[in-house]
């Protein structure tokens, strides 16, 4: 009796791979036939209009740059800000600047000053954001 059941249970298991594989073979044939790969490239373009409009046809006509357009605004970044070291520590060799008009403080150490300062001096400087804070990147005494 146990041998009947083992062949039938061998019967069914082989059924369900048979009908696995077909149903794989269906999937394969049906993913073929709707492949879109292999587009031509004028069919892929998308084009945005002056007003950000995305469409599949190109433009009429190119668009016309105003001189206005074309020029760059100031990069503020290329401006030296004043302040003072408002606190130093010298066994650090660390320190922290305040900005004269938006009272912001910028960290400091020799190491970026490329050398010592003392409190209350005056300085000029330019400084970058960093994940810990504001760094300075560039200083000097202001006279």
């Amino acid at each position: 009796m146990s041998r009947n059941q083992l062949t039938f249970k061998k019967k069914e298991r082989a059924k369900k791979q048979q009908l696995k594989k077909k149903e794989k073979q269906e999937r394969r044939e049906l993913n073929k036939s709707e492949n879109n790969k292999g587009k031509p490239l004028e069919e892929m373009f998308a084009y945005v209009d002056e007003f950000g409009n995305i469409s599949d046809t190109p433009p009429t006509q190119p668009y016309k740059f105003k001189e206005e357009d074309l020029i760059r605004p100031a990069d503020t970044e290329d401006e030296y800000l004043y302040g003072k070291v408002s606190y130093y520590n010298e066994v650090g060799h660390y320190g922290f600047i305040r900005d004269n008009l938006s009272r912001e403080t910028v960290y400091f150490n020799d190491k970026l000053a490329g050398m010592v300062l003392a409190v209350n001096q005056k300085v000029k400087y330019k400084y970058i954001r960093t994940k810990q804070g504001n760094q300075v990147s560039e200083i000097e005494l202001e006279s």
